[in-house]
C-alpha cells in the first residue's frame, strides 16, 4: 500500500491520504460513547476474535461527499462477523453510529487517494496505477481506536485479536 501511496505522490503530488499515517480498514466510525466503555467492548471482542487474512483486488471509487479511490477489500466471513459484532455492540452502548458503515451498506477498502484527490485528477490518479499489481494479501493482527489530532487520525489503543488462529484445509493452523 505505502508503495501505492508514493506513487501517488511522485506523479501527482497527492498526500492526503497520509492523514492516516497507516494502510487500515475502518470498520465504523462512531461518537456519544465514552472511552472506557469502548474499550471495554474491544477488549471482549478481541479475546474472542481470530487474526484474519484478507485480500484486496482492482480499484473502487466514492465520489461524495468527496472523491476516494480505494482498493476493494474482499469480505469474509471472519470479517462480517467481526464488523457486525463490534457494531452492535456500540449500537447497545447507545453511541450514534455513522450510517454509511452499517452493515448492509459497509464497502472495506484500503485508500489509496483521499482529501487532496480533486475530481479532475481522478483519471490521472488512474491512470498513475494501471501498471501496479492491484492485488494484496494481507493479516489483521490487532484493531486500532483512532483519535482526530489535527492535522491528521492518530492511534489511541491497539487491541491485538487474541481468539484461537484460522484452521485452513488440511489442518494446517495460520499463525502471526
Amino acid at each position: 500500500m505505502r508503495r501505492l501511496w508514493d506513487r501517488l505522490e511522485n506523479v501527482l503530488g497527492l498526500r492526503g491520504v497520509r492523514r492516516v499515517p497507516f494502510p487500515h480498514v475502518t470498520l465504523f466510525g462512531f461518537e456519544g460513547v465514552s472511552q472506557p466503555q469502548v474499550q471495554d467492548l474491544l477488549d471482549e471482542r478481541c479475546d474472542e476474535a481470530s487474526p484474519l487474512i484478507l485480500g484486496a483486488v482492482g480499484l473502487g471509487l466514492f465520489l461524495k461527499p468527496q472523491p476516494v479511490l480505494y482498493m476493494p477489500v474482499i469480505r469474509s466471513p471472519g470479517l462480517d462477523a467481526l464488523h457486525r459484532a463490534l457494531w452492535e455492540g456500540v449500537a447497545d452502548l447507545q453511541g450514534h453510529l455513522f450510517p454509511l458503515y452499517g452493515p448492509e451498506r459497509w464497502i472495506p477498502h484500503l485508500t489509496l487517494a483521499q482529501f487532496d484527490l480533486e475530481p479532475g485528477r481522478l483519471l490521472e490518479a488512474v491512470a498513475a496505477l494501471m501498471d501496479e499489481d492491484l492485488s494484496l494479501s494481507f493479516e489483521v493482527r490487532y484493531l486500532a481506536l483512532f483519535d482526530w489530532i489535527g492535522p491528521r487520525y492518530e492511534p489511541r489503543e491497539r487491541y491485538p485479536l487474541r481468539g484461537r488462529p484460522a484452521q485452513v484445509p488440511g489442518g494446517a493452523i495460520l499463525k502471526s
